[in-house]
């Protein structure tokens, strides 16, 4: 553990504070709490412009969106059609994870269908049944699940 954790990990508990302050004195512990205010006043100054820049940009992207629709222009028409200007936020990447119906036998012959993915938790009977026969998941699926 680094220092930093170390001191962070100290200061998340009043009773681990106790214990790091106990022989510490009075004077003492109000200058390091009046230090650690003039920090958490920086950095909340520094969030508030930050936040400030944050809001300026989005009202700048709202105004230029207002004129491009009173003008009549699109995104196409500047050739950046694909291009989405709606959140500053990156999309997240949808997964393609393939669904299955899939087949196999219980140990006492029964025969069983199951809906599921080529990842994940398998019921309890579908993977000793993997196991007693050696096959992969993918050697027991009869359809892919349209999704």
């Amino acid at each position: 553990m680094n220092i930093f954790d170390e001191v962070l990990h100290r200061l998340s508990s009043k009773t681990r504070m106790r214990a790091l302050f106990k022989d510490v004195h009075a004077e003492d512990l109000e200058r390091v709490i009046s230090r650690l205010n003039d920090v958490l006043t920086e950095k909340q100054e520094v969030r508030a412009k930050e936040e400030e820049k944050r809001q300026k940009k989005q009202e700048s992207v709202e105004a230029i969106k207002q004129i491009m629709a009173d003008r009549g222009v699109s995104m196409n028409d500047l050739g950046l059609g694909d291009l989405d200007l709606s959140d500053d936020a990156p999309k997240r990447r949808k997964r393609n994870i393939q669904k299955y119906t899939f087949e196999y036998q219980t140990e006492s012959g029964e025969s069983v269908k199951w809906d599921g993915a080529t990842t994940g938790r398998l019921p309890s009977d579908f993977q000793a049944y993997l196991e007693r026969t050696g096959k992969k998941r993918l050697d027991c699926a009869l359809v892919e699940i349209e999704g």
